[in-house]
């Protein structure tokens, strides 16, 4: 997210007062691991230098507002989705002009949030994705309402005449098309409660109790405009910083947006995004394959790195730590990067190789 005028006005009033004590059970920004993971499940990527240093200074409360009213935000919402309904490659949606997107749109908030599911679900990509009567209704009741379709054999074959044009009620409702099946299940009450158990999953990385649920889908369906004030809520949840005591797994996308950012302070461009996520996804361990991609992406835009002799080796060693784990060194840690370091006389290249290719950076 770009550091604009009112984003540093905001982040520098939020200096202006001193922060609260830090809780254990709190987001605490002062803490760089805390930042990174705040970053990549709100915006699918780790905070470039500027943002780091604004950040550690900053209040949750204010930070985490600014980060989930930025249109990035829908736009990572919005890759997780085509991700989620397995729209990628050939069945990505068409691009739509600039500025008439979902995620432009959500941003703006001329389309609610369960509304732009609707019309990914209803579209001609998800179509494509999902041929045949049997595949798509299948799928809709799956993944919008979480049903297992085989307890439910007599919806799903009301909802495979309706998908190939024939007069059939579904939950009560009469319908004769594709679309006809896509609105009847978005209207049922298992839709927002699948999509707000499904969201906080994603973001707190835990599942939510099921009367949370029902609260949160009850209230986004009165106002789907509330969906930015759920997740900022639940961003500061106890649960959240509980959950950030563990190291949980990042996504191929947050993998290589946070890779990059990491390295240069810049994102990748779609079309290498792109092709490294469909690499990632053609294998089943994906493990080895991101640490190759990362010594490739070093090689190339290591230049950011100081030379050797530039800092000191332990400063180094704790500020590559730093900015690629988002943690100081243990002592035992610290000390075999010195003696490689100064042993075997390399550049610090070698020693963010290390950090780089290491199964922890994998994770968050």
């Amino acid at each position: 997210m770009p550091l604009t005028p009112s984003l540093l006005v905001a982040l520098l009033l939020s200096l202006a007062r001193p922060a609260a004590p830090d809780d254990p059970a709190a987001l605490q920004l002062s803490n760089p691991r805390h930042v990174r993971a705040l970053y990549l499940d709100a915006l699918g990527r780790t905070p470039d230098s500027d943002e780091g240093a604004l950040a550690a200074s900053a209040r949750p409360s204010m930070l985490v507002p600014l980060l989930i009213s930025d249109v990035e935000f829908w736009q990572h919402w919005y890759e997780d989705e085509l991700q989620y309904f397995l729209l990628l490659d050939n069945f990505r949606p068409a691009d739509a002009p600039p500025g008439e997107g979902l995620p432009e749109r959500l941003a703006a908030g001329s389309l609610g949030v369960l509304d732009a599911v609707r019309t990914l679900t209803a579209g001609s990509a998800f179509h494509r994705a999902n041929p045949g009567n049997d595949t798509f209704v299948s799928v809709v009741f799956e993944q919008l309402l979480g049903l297992v379709v085989q307890r439910h054999t007599a919806q799903l074959e009301s909802g495979k005449k309706m998908y190939d044009g024939k007069r059939s009620s579904l939950w009560g409702t009469i319908g004769n098309s594709q679309f006809d099946v896509v609105t009847i299940a978005c209207s049922q009450p298992e839709f927002a409660e699948v999509f707000v158990a499904r969201q906080y999953q994603r973001v707190v990385g835990l599942p939510a109790a099921p009367k949370q649920v029902r609260a949160w889908a009850r209230r986004l369906e009165q106002d789907q405009q509330a969906f930015n004030e759920l997740v900022g809520e639940w961003l500061l949840l106890p649960a959240y910083a509980e959950r950030l005591s563990s190291l949980r797994r990042k996504t191929d996308r947050q993998f290589l947006r946070g890779l990059m950012v990491d390295l240069t302070g810049r994102l990748p461009d779609h079309e290498t995004l792109s092709r490294a996520r469909t690499a990632l996804a053609a294998v089943a361990d994906a493990g080895p394959l991101r640490s190759v991609i990362a010594r490739v992406l070093l090689g190339s835009h290591g230049a950011g790195l100081p030379s050797r002799g530039e800092v000191e080796a332990s400063r180094l060693v704790q500020q590559l730590y730093l900015r690629f784990l988002g943690r100081v060194p243990g002592p035992d840690e610290r000390d075999a990067m010195i003696v490689l370091y100064q042993q075997c006389d390399c550049e610090p290249e070698i020693l963010a190789r290390a950090l780089m290719t290491h199964w922890e950076y994998q994770y968050y």
